[in-house]
């Protein structure tokens, strides 16, 4: 048996607490396998630590750093470990480990450590010199300070006093104080910028609306002008179509060579108060953006003289020195002479009224180039009484009126106009004035404007010698016009002069009109569109959506020329659209080519075997009853008892109404409709089938042959036997 003294302190954990005995001198016996223990406990000794623990050693990322040596570019220790105690390291020096000692050298093996680093650890970490060295490692320490404490015990597990070791882990640049600081008054300091940029945009959005609020109450007046303007010249526009027309008439059956002077000086003044007006409506038109290029290619030299040629008669009335220059060279150019003359027209207007009587005005085309380019140079040049040079930066401008003290007053748009249609032709334009000293307008016209391919203008108008012959219709008199005008003096005149070719109807209003054209179907029907009650555009629309007057063709006269006006009258259906003033023949001509187009449309009914609603009808509402009308024909066909009181009442509609649309459209009653359609069918037949006449007589809703054939033969010349002969003979010479 091995007997061990407890006293070395080994193997106690093979001891078993119920194998013991006590001796009589107080030794105590404790059984293991392999033996026992016995010791007296009077003989232990206790091994006490008084002292705190010291610090050894300090690792950074596992490696040694000794006092006085550089880590990093700089030394973390300059003196012993014990004695610093201390140590700053960076953010990324955050793995640690601090090795300690309590300096028990009589028995190490029963040494305890308890340690914890303040900041990180909540709990003290006890452990023992038999189980591991005393150290403690700590890796990726956060940013911050740190006290790492440490207590000793030996056997007798009485703590020492504790020591301690205070790290300091500096934060990165980023994350220090002045860091945050800088971070903080970044922040504050963008949104005390975003503030004021709401706040200036806030401001700017309101001076803007005061801008734009002031600029929509400007233009308002503007567009109460225009309106003003507008209005004045369409009201002018039927009592000028009153002069200008009466005028035209009255001097074609003069005689009296003294009277045609009287009426030529009233033409030219009526024609004067026409431009007027027109450039009242021009003036709209460019202010609306509805105003478009038209360029033709011409000679600028010839059209430079007419235009002087038209003021001579002036300049002598008015004892002014009036004179054209102009330089060699060549003058074709492409360009909107329509536009140009308002240019010129306005620029010579404003020289004549400014310029008092024994003064000059000159006219001037010459040739300049720029840049390489080729100008046209029109200058417009008077010993009137010019303006300012605050007064001449300003003509250009709208409803602007030069304050000269003079008589001349005007609208304040003709210069206006001119810089608008100069930019439209892309030229240039200026003006040099003195007060006293007259003023000279300078236009620069570019040459080679490429305004689309050159093409000659092509001058249509009517011919005086073609002479309009009233139209007839089969058995019946003169064709029926129905007048629609409020204007009694404008109305009585039309009358009268249509009365010569035509039998007239006239209605002093829409609504008037719209029964009379109900009730007598007239041919054709001209209303004007300024109308009480019902107005010229209600009128055509609801002639063209009854059934009972669709077919009949409507023209619309009017003082009103904007686009807008056009298209609502065509979206309604109306067949033409004249503005007034306009030239009688060219009314006369419409009237004539609208009841030529009727008689076209039924003359090819009556040609053509094959139907198609839509060549035959001018509205969408006749189409569909022809299309309907021949449904119902087809699908009684064979039926030689269908008549025309069926087909009527099949298609709702009474027997005299439903005469006067198939009379309107195909120009045959209702009964010789029924049977045309028939009619054809059996050419269709007899042209691409075998049957037999027989057959097709009835297939097509003919009582007997014999009838059938004299109808046909009636209706196409020859018999039906001969017609499908003839038809493929015809074919055969086609295709050879």
């Amino acid at each position: 048996m091995v007997c061990m003294d407890l006293n070395q302190g080994k193997g106690l954990d093979n001891l078993y607490e119920f194998c013991s005995l006590k001796l009589h001198d107080g030794t105590l016996c404790f059984g293991r396998l392999d033996g026992f223990y016995m010791f007296t406990p009077e003989n232990i000794v206790l091994t006490p630590t008084a002292r705190a623990p010291m610090f050894t050693d300090f690792r950074l990322f596992n490696r040694q750093v000794a006092c006085g040596e550089e880590y990093n570019g700089r030394i973390l220790f300059a003196e012993s470990l014990n004695k610093r105690r201390s140590v700053t390291l960076d953010y990324d020096e955050n793995f640690v480990t601090v090795e300690f000692s309590s300096l028990n050298f009589t028995n190490p093996a029963q040494t305890y450590f308890r340690y914890q680093l303040e900041g990180l650890d909540k709990e003290w970490i006890e452990i023992s010199s038999a189980e591991r060295q005393g150290a403690a490692t700590y890796s990726y320490l956060p940013p911050g300070e740190y006290r790492f404490r440490v207590m000793a015990a030996g056997n007798d597990r009485v703590w020492s006093p504790e020591s301690v070791f205070r790290i300091e882990v500096r934060p990165p640049f980023w994350a220090t104080l002045w860091a945050k600081v800088s971070y903080f008054c970044c922040f504050a300091a963008f949104w005390w910028l975003f503030f004021l940029f709401l706040r200036k945009r806030n401001n700017r959005k309101l001076l803007r609306m005061k801008e734009q609020e002031t600029e929509r109450q400007k233009e308002y007046l503007y567009q109460m002008k225009f309106r003003f303007f507008t209005n004045i010249s369409h009201e002018l526009r039927t009592p000028l179509t009153l002069i200008m027309a009466p005028l035209g008439v009255i001097r074609k059956k003069l005689t009296d060579e003294k009277a045609i002077r009287q009426l030529d000086v009233v033409s030219k003044n009526a024609q004067e108060l026409y431009n007027l007006v027109n450039q009242l409506l021009d003036f709209r038109k460019v202010e609306m953006k509805m105003e478009k290029l038209n360029p033709t290619f011409g000679n600028l030299e010839e059209f430079v003289h007419s235009i002087y040629s038209c003021f001579q008669a002036f300049a002598v009335e008015k004892k002014l020195d009036f004179r054209l220059s102009v330089s060699e060279g060549s003058w074709n150019v492409c360009t909107d002479f329509d536009k140009l003359h308002k240019i010129i027209n306005n620029l010579l207007s404003n020289a004549f009224k400014f310029t008092s009587e024994g003064g000059a005005v000159t006219l001037v085309l010459s040739e300049e180039e720029r840049g390489g380019r080729p100008f046209a140079r029109i200058s417009v040049s008077d010993t009137g009484i010019g303006m300012t040079q605050d007064e001449a930066a300003r003509i250009w401008d709208r409803f602007y009126q030069v304050q000269n003290g003079t008589k001349e007053v005007g609208s304040g748009i003709g210069l206006h106009l001119v810089k608008e249609y100069v930019q439209m032709l892309r030229g240039e334009i200026s003006v040099e004035s003195a007060p006293g000293k007259g003023s000279v307008f300078t236009l620069l016209l570019p040459m080679d404007s490429e305004a689309g391919e050159m093409q000659e203008a092509v001058s249509s108008a009517v011919s005086r010698e073609a002479e309009i012959q009233p139209e007839k219709t089969e058995g019946e008199g003169k064709k029926k016009i129905l007048l629609a005008e409020d204007n009694a003096d404008f109305r009585n005149f039309l009358k009268d002069q249509l009365e010569e070719h035509y039998e007239v109807l006239d209605a002093p209003d829409g609504e008037a009109g719209e029964k009379m054209a109900i009730e007598h179907d007239p041919d054709l029907i001209i209303s004007d569109i300024m109308m009480p009650k019902v107005d010229g555009i209600e009128l055509c629309r609801r002639i063209k959506t009854n059934i009972q007057t669709s077919h009949i063709p409507v023209v619309l006269l009017t003082a009103y020329t904007e686009d807008g006006i056009k298209m609502n009258s065509y979206e309604v259906g109306a067949d033409s659209y004249i503005s007034k003033p306009f030239n009688y023949d060219v009314l006369l001509t419409r009237i004539r080519k609208l009841m030529e187009q009727q008689k076209e449309r039924k003359q090819e009914f009556r040609k053509s075997i094959n139907i198609t609603p839509s060549a035959i009808a001018i509205t969408t509402l006749d189409e569909q009853l022809i299309r309907k009308a021949l449904e119902l024909i087809e699908r009684n066909m064979d039926n030689t008892e269908y008549s025309v009181e069926e087909l009527s009442a099949d298609l709702g509609m009474t027997r005299v109404t439903l005469y006067r649309k198939l009379h309107g459209i195909t120009g045959q009653s209702p009964k010789d409709f029924i049977r045309s359609i028939r009619l054809k069918r059996a050419a269709q037949l007899l042209e691409n089938t075998d049957f037999s006449i027989s057959e097709i007589a009835d297939r097509v809703g003919f009582s007997t042959p014999r009838y059938f054939a004299r109808l046909f033969k009636d209706a196409f010349g020859v018999l039906p036997s001969q017609y499908g002969g003839r038809v493929r003979g015809r074919q055969e010479e086609e295709e050879e």
